[in-house]
């Protein structure tokens, strides 16, 4: 896996997300962080041969994103985390729950929804943290 710092050196926390994002997409592809909890997958993009068409990618995704349906599914990933998924692009918690509190659905919508709002928001705001080359 290689990163690619886009304009500043990454947190601590958000290499800790890429790393985590890396996990949860399990190889599937090159992706783009845009916020510490938050990924774009991107598909036919290879970041290390083409860095701004995946940039521009991840841009037009984030837009697509903003004007779709605010859908979204909602999975609990063996670390205990929640994942949601809307369209190209997922967001997870930072704090581990339990399966207890994931089956009471209350608590799983809060959750779900908060992440939801991180994730529109990282779209709104519009800004490639990193790039993620999978080779």
């Amino acid at each position: 896996m290689q990163i690619v710092e886009m304009g500043r050196p990454l947190t601590e926390n958000e290499v800790l997300g890429v790393e985590r994002a890396n996990k949860y997409l399990n190889g599937w592809g090159d992706f783009a962080m845009i916020g510490e909890n938050v990924f774009l997958s991107l598909d036919n993009a290879d970041v290390s041969k083409d860095a701004a068409g995946a940039c521009r990618q991840a841009m037009e995704r984030m837009r697509s994103i903003l004007n779709q349906h605010p859908d979204f599914s909602t999975l609990f990933m063996m670390d205990n985390h929640i994942l949601i998924l809307m369209e190209d692009a997922g967001a997870f918690g930072r704090e581990a729950m339990s399966k207890e509190e994931y089956n009471d659905s209350k608590a799983r919508l809060a959750h779900s929804l908060a992440l939801r709002s991180e994730l529109l928001e990282a779209c709104e705001k519009g800004e490639i943290l990193a790039l993620v080359d999978i080779a």
